[in-house]
């Protein structure tokens, strides 16, 4: 599970995410990449949901898909997404109702403008259209008056609240640090905006998987 947000319009895209990546009770279970640039199609790719399936997208789109832009790749991406999500829910026992949502954020073969969407699992990967503007995953208050990137973190901090308040095994585990990427024609940047303020302690809680002295070494 992650903490999504994002902004687009015409020229750019940008999308900020979290880091941590936890085990099916919470438990932190490593630091990992949640969004993806993919050069050749002029596009960036972002995940929600069960950890791992974003990176088998990435694949399958860099090595299967011949497609020439986000455009065709909405057309063609439902099914494929679909045989991937099976064979990925067969193979580590994903249980009934667990989800994932994929989203596309690219500039369009047909207007060279920025183009948005999503495909979420439950409603059988169908390519949803996204407008301009900001979106947001999981809920948090969007300032009137943002101002992007410095917006980024208070909102995620608000999601962290909000996400505490709830049972365990409902909960929406966001940590490690903020990862923003910005996309315009004329390629993409990744910057970091640093760590929360417990990503040591769940440094330490990944690395105590490992037995005395936290090394997997």
């Amino acid at each position: 599970m992650s903490s999504l947000i994002f902004y687009t319009e015409q020229e750019q895209a940008v999308i900020a995410t979290d880091t941590l990546a936890v085990s099916p009770g919470g438990r932190p279970f490593t630091f990992t990449t949640k969004a993806f640039h993919v050069p050749h199609l002029r596009m960036l790719i972002a995940g929600t949901g069960c950890g791992g399936f974003l990176d088998r997208w990435l694949c399958y789109l860099n090595s299967q898909m011949i497609v020439p832009g986000i455009d065709a790749l909405a057309v063609h991406a439902p099914a494929a997404l679909k045989r991937l999500w099976d064979s990925y829910c067969t193979e580590y026992k994903i249980p009934e109702g667990r989800t994932t949502t994929v989203y596309h954020f690219g500039f369009s073969e047909a207007s060279d403008t920025i183009k948005s969407n999503a495909f979420r699992s439950e409603n059988g990967f169908v390519s949803e259209g996204r407008p301009y503007g900001i979106g947001v995953k999981p809920e948090c208050t969007v300032p009137e008056n943002y101002n992007l990137p410095d917006a980024f973190r208070p909102m995620m901090d608000e999601q962290r609240s909000i996400q505490r308040q709830r049972p365990a095994e409902d909960r929406i585990y966001i940590g490690g640090e903020i990862i923003v990427h910005h996309l315009v024609k004329a390629g993409c940047s990744t910057c970091s905006m640093g760590p929360f303020e417990d990503f040591v302690d769940d440094m330490k809680a990944i690395y105590s998987r490992f037995g005395p002295g936290g090394s997997h070494s």
